[in-house]
């Protein structure tokens, strides 16, 4: 947890309000239906924005997830560059999706190569495209 963030998730008005979303959604997992554990806030809190009620309060602006979905809400959807002070980059995480991506690329061009010397790459392809 962010250091911005901690007093927030510990405060009375969040705990009240997590709690009321969560019930009202039977703490079911709105993406798979699984049992709930995380109140998440489909707007990426900030230390600019979460003193707004209107975003950090919102229950329009909640959902209901188990960590299963959490995590791939939070490792799948971005890549993350870091940057030093000068703006210079000093580190780059991918998303889970472009590393699922990289492995499935790599995977078929193993697989692509396998083909190739067990059959000789004209006849992999013979009858496709005629």
């Amino acid at each position: 947890m962010k250091d911005f963030a901690r007093d927030f998730y510990r405060s009375k008005e969040w705990k009240k309000v997590s709690t009321a979303y969560m019930t009202s959604r039977f703490y079911l997992c709105e993406r798979c239906g699984s049992p709930a554990t995380i109140c998440h806030h489909k707007i990426y809190l900030n230390a600019q924005n979460i003193n707004d009620p209107e975003i950090s309060l919102n229950p329009d602006r909640l959902e209901c997830l188990c960590q299963d979905c959490h995590n791939k809400e939070h490792s799948l959807k971005r890549t993350i560059t870091r940057f030093d002070d000068s703006g210079n980059i000093v580190g780059v995480k991918k998303s889970g999706d472009e590393k699922q991506f990289e492995r499935d690329r790599d995977a078929f061009g193993e697989a692509l190569k396998k083909m190739t010397a067990q059959n000789g790459s004209e006849s992999i392809f013979r009858g496709s495209v005629e």
